[in-house]
C-alpha cells in the first residue's frame, strides 16, 4: 500500500491558496508517481462482486448517500454515449433503469439533467416509487418525477429538482444553476450558469422545503441566513453555495455544507438545521469539511478538520458540539472518502495512491475492526469532472455494498456481498 505522507498531503494543502497551481502540479506528481508505483493488475479482492447491469453501455449510480437498493430492485443510470471519461455535455444522455433480481429491465426513462458525480439524484421514497432530477425545456426549469413501479407512471412531478426526501413526506431542494458556476461537477448544464450579479444574490437563493402531498414549496432557508450565522469579513468577498443536504434517519434535522471561495480558495462549514423550523446554526467550523454520514439521530460521521487542525474522521454531537476523532491512526493513511452507514458498520472508500489504486474499507465503528474488501484500479485518463469514486452504499439489507469503479477502462455499477 503506497498512501501519500504527511509531508506531501501538508504540501497540497499550502498549494490549496493557489488552485491553478495545485491543479497543475498535482497532474504532473500524479504521472511521475504512477510509473513508480504501478500494479501488475488492476483489481485486488477476496470477496465476490459482480455488474448490475448487462450489455455494453456503462452505467453507474452517483452518490454515496443513497442506496440504489429497495427489495428485489436496483436503480441506476446506464450511459448513451461511448465513453464517460470526458465531462458531461448538453448533447450527452443517460437513462435512468430499474432492474429486477434476474437483470430484467422493469423502468427505463432518458434523461436531460445529470453529472457523473450525483447523476439525477435518484432515490428511493418508499417500497414502491423513487424520485429523480429532470429538465422541462418547455418550461426551462429544472424539475423532479416521482414514478411508482405498482402504477407504472409518473405520479408527481415537482417545479423544483431534489437534493435529499425524507421518505415520501418533503424533500429539501438545491439551486442546480449555482452549482453549475462555482462547482460543476455537481451541476446540471441544461440551463446557463448564474451571473456575477445573481451569484452575489443571496436572499432568494438557498435551500427550499417541498411537501409531497401538497406540492407546495418555499424558500425555508437564504444564503443570507446562512451567511448571517456567525459572520466574517471574508463573507462580504465570497462567492457562497450550499450542497449535500442530509436529512436524519427520523426526519427531524438535516446537515448541510456551506462552501464559500474568496480568491478561488474554498473553505467550508458543517451546519445544522431543524426539519419544522429551520434555524440554522454552526455545527463544525476548522476551515474543511468533506464528506459525512448520519451515524444516528444524534451524532454526524465525516471526513473533516476538527480540533488541534487536524483532517480525519470524526464523529460529532449535533446537540453538545463535541467532536470525537474516529480511529484516526487506523485510518490516517488512508486519508479522505465517502463514508455509508448500515448498523455497527461503515463502509468507505479512498482517492487514487501513487499506483492509482482505491481502495474499499468495511470498519465497524463501536470496535475498530477493520476489513480491506478489496483494490480498483482508476485510469489516468479519467480527471476532473470525469473521475469515479467507488461512492460505496449499503444494500437496504446491510449484507451488500454497492460502489462504482472504472477498474475496467469503463465505467460501471457493482454489488459485493460481504455478509
Amino acid at each position: 500500500m503506497s498512501q501519500f505522507s504527511t509531508l506531501e498531503r501538508k504540501l497540497a494543502r499550502i498549494l490549496s491558496r493557489s488552485p491553478v497551481l495545485k491543479y497543475y502540479v498535482k497532474a504532473l506528481y500524479t504521472c511521475i508517481t504512477y510509473f513508480f508505483y504501478r500494479k501488475p493488475y488492476k483489481f485486488k479482492s477476496e470477496y465476490n462482486f459482480e455488474r448490475v447491469t448487462s450489455g455494453g453501455k456503462e452505467s453507474f449510480f452517483g452518490y454515496y448517500d443513497k442506496s440504489p437498493r429497495n427489495f428485489n430492485y436496483t436503480l441506476c443510470y446506464q450511459v448513451n454515449t461511448l465513453t464517460t471519461d470526458k465531462a458531461p455535455s448538453i448533447k450527452d444522455k443517460v437513462s435512468l433503469v430499474v432492474v429486477d433480481e434476474n437483470n430484467d429491465e422493469v423502468f427505463k426513462q432518458e434523461l436531460k439533467a445529470f453529472n457523473w458525480q450525483q447523476g439525477a439524484r435518484a432515490q428511493w421514497i418508499n417500497q414502491d416509487a423513487f424520485i429523480y432530477n429532470d429538465y422541462d425545456a418547455e418550461s426551462r426549469k429544472y424539475v423532479s418525477k416521482v414514478y411508482s413501479l405498482k402504477s407504472q407512471k409518473l405520479i408527481k412531478v415537482f417545479d423544483l429538482p431534489v437534493q435529499d426526501s425524507y421518505s415520501d413526506q418533503y424533500f429539501l431542494s438545491i439551486n442546480y444553476q449555482r452549482l453549475m458556476s462555482l462547482r460543476p461537477d455537481y451541476g446540471y448544464r441544461n440551463l446557463p450558469g448564474l451571473s456575477k450579479t445573481e451569484i452575489q444574490s443571496l436572499d432568494r437563493d438557498g435551500i427550499w422545503k417541498v411537501d409531497f402531498e401538497s406540492c407546495k414549496s418555499f424558500l425555508f432557508i437564504s444564503l443570507k441566513d446562512i451567511v448571517d450565522i456567525n459572520p466574517r469579513d471574508e463573507f462580504l468577498e465570497s462567492f457562497h453555495k450550499v450542497n449535500h443536504v442530509m436529512i436524519s434517519p427520523n426526519g427531524s434535522k438535516f446537515i448541510f455544507i456551506h462552501r464559500y471561495t474568496k480568491n478561488g480558495v474554498r473553505s467550508d462549514r458543517l451546519m445544522l438545521a431543524a426539519s419544522e423550523s429551520g434555524q440554522p446554526v454552526e455545527l463544525v467550523d476548522y476551515g474543511m469539511v468533506s464528506h459525512c454520514f448520519w451515524l444516528n439521530n444524534e451524532n454526524i460521521f465525516g471526513y473533516m478538520r476538527g480540533k488541534g487542525r487536524k483532517d480525519g474522521y470524526w464523529i460529532v454531537n449535533i446537540t453538545t458540539g463535541e467532536m470525537e476523532p474516529f480511529y484516526q491512526d487506523l485510518l490516517g493513511p488512508y486519508g479522505d472518502g465517502h463514508p455509508n452507514i448500515f448498523g455497527e458498520w461503515v463502509v468507505t472508500d479512498t482517492y487514487p495512491n501513487k499506483s492509482r489504486m482505491q481502495s474499499l474499507l468495511l470498519i465497524n465503528w463501536r470496535t475498530g475492526e477493520m476489513r480491506k474488501l478489496g483494490e480498483f484500479f482508476h485510469p489516468l485518463r479519467y480527471h476532473g469532472e470525469s473521475r469515479c469514486d467507488l461512492h460505496p452504499r449499503f444494500g437496504d439489507d446491510g449484507k451488500s455494498i454497492f460502489f462504482d469503479s472504472i477498474f475496467t477502462g469503463e465505467r460501471h455499477l457493482y454489488k459485493m456481498d460481504v455478509f
